[in-house]
C-alpha cells in the first residue's frame, strides 16, 4: 500500500512539474514576443525618422530575440534598401518570404531592390507576384511599368501605367512624357 501511495504522489508531484514549467515557459515566451515586438516598433520609429542604422540595429535586436518574424525580416531589408544595400536587402526579403510566403508588400519591395541593381528580370517577377496576391495594389503595376520602360518593352509599360491609374495612381508626368518620347505613343 505505502508503495501505491509513494508512487501516486511521485506522479503527482511529476505533473504538477511539468505543469508549472510548462506555464513558465509559456510566460517567458510571451514577454520575448513583447520584446521583439518593441524593438521592431522602436526600428519603425527610426526608419520613419530616415535613421536606418539604428532601425537595423533594433531590428537585429528583435530577431535574436524571435528568428522567425517575417515582418522584422521585412522591415529590415526595407531599411538596407533605403541604405543601397540590395544584396542585404534581397536576403533579408527572401528569409521573410520563406516565413510568409503570401506577404506580398515583401515581393513588390524585393522587386524594388532587383530593380536598383538593373535586375528587370526579377523585378517583373517580383511585381508580378505581388500582385497576383494583391492585385488591387496599383504600385506594383506602376513599378512593373518602370521595369518594362527600361527592358524598353513599351507597350507592356503603357499597359501597367494604365492600369496603375485605373486603381487611382498618379504617374509622375515627367515619367509619361519620357515613355511618349522613347514608345512614339501618346498613351
Amino acid at each position: 500500500m505505502k508503495n501505491i501511495i509513494d508512487n501516486s504522489i511521485r506522479v503527482t508531484l511529476i505533473i504538477a512539474f511539468y505543469a508549472l514549467f510548462s506555464c513558465a515557459n509559456t510566460q517567458q515566451t510571451q514577454a520575448e514576443s513583447r520584446n521583439a515586438e518593441a524593438y521592431n516598433h522602436r526600428g519603425n520609429a527610426h526608419a520613419d525618422k530616415g535613421q536606418f542604422d539604428q532601425a537595423i540595429s533594433e531590428y537585429d535586436k528583435a530577431l535574436k530575440i524571435n528568428p522567425r518574424y517575417a515582418e522584422v525580416y521585412y522591415n529590415r531589408g526595407y531599411a538596407y534598401t533605403s541604405k543601397g544595400k540590395y544584396d542585404n536587402a534581397i536576403r533579408d526579403f527572401n528569409k521573410a518570404l520563406e516565413i510568409n510566403p503570401k506577404y506580398a508588400k515583401t515581393y513588390h519591395v524585393r522587386g524594388i531592390a532587383y530593380a536598383s541593381k538593373g535586375q528587370y528580370d526579377q523585378a517583373i517577377s517580383d511585381y508580378t507576384k505581388a500582385l497576383e496576391i494583391n492585385p488591387q495594389d496599383a504600385i506594383p503595376y506602376f513599378n512593373r511599368g518602370i521595369a518594362y520602360y527600361f527592358r524598353k518593352e513599351y507597350g507592356k509599360s503603357w499597359e501597367n501605367v494604365k492600369k496603375a491609374q485605373s486603381l487611382g495612381y498618379q504617374i509622375d508626368p515627367k515619367f509619361l512624357d519620357e515613355l511618349r518620347k522613347a514608345s512614339g505613343r501618346q498613351n
